[in-house]
């Protein structure tokens, strides 16, 4: 249940609204009954007005507050819905059913990614890009026009195959960006992004049932790359070369080093704010929304060694009063370093390093931090792993460790030879 306001709704109204922590906050306008914005915990404004219609209790959602409704716009539909059903008219029945006849999987994706957010608050805004990546790129091109009540479980495991295959494969978009692969990986995230898709408009009515889930799905393409540390220190010296050279900037240097000291994820760090920073006890407190155990409604917290404190404290200095973000950024649209592309490449040219990407980072900590003795289950709350056997997966790298063992066994035999 959301916190309840009551006001007039206004553009000035509307604009002051800031979310309330883990709750949907709900302005409700004085003058037209029922007609009301929602405020979602990550920021998001939705217009919606509710009725009742032969006793039963409906929720109709006009739009979002500024793409493109304005308060005078949505008080205006609200008016109109609100007088259907005074004439008898059900409007948000008509039109989802409007709406969903004939639906083809490419209307779907785009409703599914223009109002699905208002059914999953608690989705983080990376796994909502990921899913557009992928519904856009393989989805929309393999099965675009297929009218989704009418999809088999066959369909989609050919679809599945197709990604695989390298069918939905396309090179870069006027030589610019990334182009698009095939492969186990890809298909493993295009199915799942699929089924999400399909699983809402099952959720919706828009169709009985969620195909997907009769589809089996391929295991996820796991990667794991480490980092030995003679590779390590080529790194480091490839880092503090090229930053001498001005070849990388401070900015850049500092966010992938936070992120080989911390084994955070790539987007918790880059889009790490000022305010969950914690100098006095040396953590970061991630809140649920911003990592990606957040639908526990729990906060992340990471350590932070002396090397990470001190480039923290270094930046607060160098920051703006004003900054909200620890890497700000004013080239950037989310105000924040989104791109360490170049700079990586840059990087691991210099270092000689094949095939290994800033999210391995979190690899190369498990690893090194297992040899040097530290429990699976330290490791794991560090990384931030839900389920220990995510962690336990490391325990194949315990061969240092484990090399004292076999050590003392040729000692013994080597003994009783004498």
């Amino acid at each position: 249940m959301g916190t309840r306001l009551n006001q007039k709704i206004t553009k000035r109204t509307v604009d002051l609204l800031e979310p309330d922590g883990a709750k949907e906050l709900r302005l409700w306008d004085t003058e037209i009954k029922g007609f009301c914005v929602r405020i979602k915990p990550s920021g998001r404004k939705v217009y919606s007005v509710t009725y009742r219609h032969r006793g039963r209790f409906r929720w109709y959602t006009i739009g979002k507050h500024g793409d493109p409704w304005t308060p005078e716009q949505a008080r205006q539909r609200a008016q109109e819905v609100l007088g259907d059903v005074a004439r008898g008219i059900d409007t948000a029945t008509a039109e989802k059913e409007e709406t969903t006849k004939g639906m083809t999987v490419a209307s779907l994706i785009d409703l599914y990614l223009s109002q699905g957010p208002i059914d999953r608050p608690n989705k983080r805004a990376s796994s909502w890009a990921n899913d557009k990546s992928y519904l856009n790129n393989h989805a929309r091109r393999l099965l675009g026009n297929r009218l989704i009540d009418e999809l088999k479980p066959a369909d989609l495991a050919r679809f599945q195959y197709d990604v695989v295959s390298g069918k939905s494969a396309r090179p870069k978009k006027n030589g610019r960006g990334r182009p698009t692969t095939g492969g186990v990986g890809a298909a493993s995230h295009a199915i799942r992004s699929l089924s999400a898709a399909l699983g809402w408009a099952a959720e919706r009515d828009f169709i009985q049932a969620n195909p997907c889930d009769r589809v089996r799905k391929m295991a996820d393409g796991f990667r794991e790359r480490y980092l030995s540390k003679e590779e390590a220190r080529r790194l480091f010296k490839a880092i503090d070369e090229l930053h001498k050279e001005d070849e990388i900037v401070q900015s850049h240097v500092d966010c992938i080093e936070l992120l080989s000291y911390t084994g955070a994820r790539r987007g918790e760090i880059c889009a790490l704010k000022w305010t969950e920073v914690d100098f006095e006890q040396a953590i970061l407190i991630l809140p649920p929304l911003r990592h990606k155990t957040g639908g526990q409604n729990q906060p992340k917290v990471i350590p932070l060694s002396a090397g990470s404190v001190e480039i923290l404290k270094r930046r607060r200095e160098q920051a703006k009063n004003k900054s909200l973000f620890v890497f700000e950024s004013p080239n950037s649209r989310a105000g924040h370093v989104t791109n360490l592309r170049h700079t990586w490449e840059k990087i691991t040219r210099k270092a000689e390093l094949d095939d290994f990407r800033i999210h391995d980072f979190r690899h190369a900590y498990a690893s090194f931090a297992i040899n040097s003795g530290q429990s699976l289950k330290m490791i794991g709350a560090n990384l931030g792993h839900k389920k220990m056997s995510t962690t336990e997966r490391y325990a194949h790298l315990l061969v240092d460790a484990r090399r004292s063992v076999a050590e003392g066994i040729q000692d013994i035999y080597d003994e009783l030879r004498k």
